[in-house]
């Protein structure tokens, strides 16, 4: 049955599969979940024996102990990220569909003061999102760039492994925690020993992962991360509440020196096709931004944002409004996601010549 269904996951273009005993198999497409009403209700057999399918030794007796296991999964031209766990009806899967080719930053419609950030030779970039939103996908665009064009030694730290790459002009050393490193930290703390150029981390969870980030980009390191967040402002914000209220503006300090730049991102359903379509928010760490980063003023930094454009700012909701008058999105979907509705709802009618009119 699961091999089915991640046949037909493929076929109709799904981002999920869910696999819950006791009800039948969803597919989330185009951001909708959507059942699989011609198949039959998922029994506790047939979860035992999505187990057995997928599952090596090793990885069956750790999610008999623990209860739960995330893992990486090949399976004919796409990969697929697996979350298993129990609640009160049993076992629960949830398949995260992961292409095996390797998207470009013209794929995604990254802006191109994103683009120069994967250029840089240190640093720190931090990739934000919800979960979902594409940052998995825009870490492994930045990845294929410099594994397109530079020499490079690469080490990704991840949990599971998601994106497979092959070595081109750049050597690439993919670390999976639990497997590889027994924790992010861990995983990061041997990449410093690695005499590695490029570091990918892709989850910063805690304090300590933050703090061994922060040393690899003050290594000379180019580090790339990931956070749970929904524009740049709440990034910094995010990064530095990880630690406690003592140390906020020691971290602050280290962080306006070493970091490049925020790339925020959402995923929007497409006006005309099926799919969905990325609207970005990139920050910039200009010395403005630098210098309010540094006094813990992050708040003011939304005004740069909103008018930062000659310096590659772009905020979330001019690229929402871009999206729009380019008729990629629905009018109505962009302000779902905009951070603020009425200016949004303002500048599309401006800049479209409807003034007030519906």
């Amino acid at each position: 049955m699961i091999f089915e269904l991640m046949n037909l996951c493929m076929e109709k273009g799904a981002s999920d599969l869910h696999f819950k005993v006791g009800y039948s198999p969803v597919l989330r497409i185009d951001g909708a979940m959507r059942p699989v009403k011609e198949m039959p209700l998922i029994s506790t057999s047939d979860y035992e024996a999505m187990l057995e399918s997928i599952l090596d030794d090793l990885q069956l007796v750790n999610f008999i102990k623990h209860r739960k296991l995330d893992l990486g999964y090949s399976f004919q031209n796409a990969r697929f990220r697996v979350n298993l766990f129990n609640d009160l009806h049993g076992g629960n899967a949830v398949f995260r569909v992961i292409p095996f080719q390797h998207l470009a930053f013209s794929d995604i419609g990254l802006p191109q003061s994103g683009r120069k950030l994967g250029d840089k030779q240190k640093g720190m970039i931090l990739v934000t999102g919800a979960t979902g939103a594409g940052k998995s996908t825009t870490l492994s665009a930045f990845i294929t760039h410099i594994n397109t064009n530079y020499c490079k030694s690469v080490v990704t730290v991840e949990d599971p492994i998601e994106y497979l790459f092959e070595d081109e002009m750049s050597l690439i050393s993919q670390r999976q925690v639990g497997v590889d490193c027994l924790s992010f930290e861990d995983g990061i703390r041997g990449a410093l020993k690695m005499d590695c150029d490029v570091l990918m981390v892709g989850e910063l969870r805690n304090a300590d992962a933050v703090e061994m980030s922060l040393l690899a980009a003050e290594s000379g390191k180019l580090v790339f991360a990931t956070l749970h967040s929904n524009t740049a402002i709440q990034a910094i914000d995010r990064f530095v509440n990880l630690f406690p209220q003592n140390l906020h503006s020691q971290v602050l300090g280290r962080l306006s020196s070493h970091l490049q730049g925020v790339v925020t991102q959402t995923l929007v359903p497409k006006k005309l096709a099926r799919g969905r379509v990325a609207a970005f928010e990139i920050l910039i760490n200009t010395p403005a931004v630098r210098g309010l980063i540094n006094e813990n003023r992050v708040h003011l930094i939304s005004s740069y944002l909103e008018s930062g454009a000659t310096s590659g700012m772009v905020s979330l909701d001019n690229s929402l409004v871009d999206l729009v008058l380019e008729n990629k999105v629905d009018k109505t979907e962009a302000l779902l996601r905009a951070n603020n509705k009425s200016y949004v709802k303002r500048k599309i009618e401006e800049r479209d010549g409807s003034g007030g009119a519906e």
